[in-house]
This record gives C-alpha cells, structure tokens and sequence, in this order.
C-alpha cells in the first residue's frame, strides 16, 4: 500500500511542477507585456500557443453536435456550437490580467501581441468554427480599453501610428470578407465596423440640376408655321 501511495504522490508532484513552469511561463509572458523585460518570448508564445489549441481541439470535441444523418438516422457530419463568450473568455484572456496597473506598449510590443492573437484566431477557426476578430477583443486580449486602443493610432510615434493602422485595415477587411461570404451577418458587421473601427460610410451627394430656357415666341410660330407647309406638301 504504501508504495502504491508514493507513486500517487510522485505523480501528484509531478504534475504539480508542471502546472507551476506553466504558470511561470504566463508570467514571463505577461511580465513582457506590463513591463517590456522577458527573455525567449517568441519561444513562451508559442509553448503557450499550443497550450491553447489543446484546450481548442478539446472544447470543440465536448460541444460537436450531429448536424446530417443518413437514410437510417445515424449522423454522418457533425458541427460545433459555437458559443462567443466561452471562446473569448476561456482563449482570449488578457496578457495583462484586469486589476494590474494599466500596462504601456510600444510599437513592436503592440505587433507581437496581434500576430499572437490573430495567431489564436485562425485557430478557433480552423478547430471551432466561424470567429471573426474585433478591435474590442483585441483591447481585451491587451488588458486595456477600446478608447486606449484607439488612441495608440493617434500617437506621436511614427511606428505606432503605423502599426495601428495596419491592424484596423487587417480587422475591417476580414470582417468585411467574412460578410460578402455570408458567413457573418453583414448588417451586424457594418454596425461593428461603423462603431469600432471608426469607418464612416460615405452618403450619396443630392445632385440637383435645373433647366431654364428662354423660350422666344416668333422662334416658335416660325417653326410651327414650316412644320405646316411641311405636312400641306405631304397632303396630310
């Protein structure tokens, strides 16, 4: 019994210890994030990348549901439900966790962190379902607020200003692909894009045109007057 005991133990700490280097890792991660100091990151984004894509292809086995059957009843295609909140909560948690003090990013900082996200996103769409990506979802993933957000594309920095319009353009145009192919609600993206990505539609100019013509009386009795001797000649 008891070595039966120490090998539970043994597991137990095993798996202790690597849930705690895990955890280290987030914090490295995160510590980049509020701080600009990590050693190796690209190296901790993508062990915690693949983390996430384990946790992607384990949700969407839970939540298949069987969405063709055949002749017999028995189902032959499957789909995911897809549920927004779960999928932004549970694979898009803030780098910077809410309660810390509101982290700083610079240009390159703000570059890695989207190639990241967008990174997780096309993993949701590949082993989940449909997901667009969105400006808010993004200030989340950062830990700051969409107007925060916004302002980095008003910055004095060059590069910031540079970046920032980049990931609006990215954002918008994926949305808008996503909608001309009826996989999201056009409508709804419109009103996103509008409310978020701050696009402005441009409305129709009322062009309005006004004819004004002189009309000359002798000019018309003249005309009238060969018009007759016209149909006279013609015996009408």
């Amino acid at each position: 019994m008891r070595k039966t005991k120490d090998k539970k133990a043994i597991i137990v700490e095993k798996k202790q210890e690597e849930e705690k280097k895990i955890q280290n890792s987030i914090r490295e991660l995160e510590e980049f994030y509020v701080n600009g100091k990590v050693n190796n990151l690209l190296s901790e984004i993508d062990a915690k990348k693949e983390e996430l894509v384990k946790d992607m292809i384990e949700y969407a086995q839970e939540n298949e549901k069987p969405c063709k059957w055949d002749k017999d009843g028995r189902p032959i295609n499957y789909e995911v439900k897809i549920n927004p909140v779960v999928i932004s909560n549970q694979f898009f948690k803030s780098i910077s966790p809410i309660g810390c003090q509101m982290p700083m990013y610079n240009a390159e900082q703000i570059s890695i962190a989207f190639d990241y996200f967008m990174d997780l996103i096309t993993e949701v769409n590949i082993h989940i379902g449909n997901f667009p990506p969105s400006l808010t979802l993004f200030a989340k993933f950062l830990g700051i607020s969409l107007s925060t957000l916004s302002s980095y594309k008003r910055s004095t920095d060059i590069n910031m200003r540079y970046i920032m319009e980049k990931i609006y353009d990215q954002i918008g145009d994926e949305n808008l692909t996503m909608s001309q192919m009826g996989i999201v609600r056009e409508r709804s993206t419109l009103f996103k894009l509008k409310s978020q990505n701050e696009i402005v539609e441009k409305g129709q100019t009322n062009v309005n045109i006004t004819y004004k013509t002189n009309i000359n009386k002798a000019e018309m009795e003249e005309k009238l007057e060969k018009y007759k001797n016209l149909l006279n000649k013609k015996g009408v």
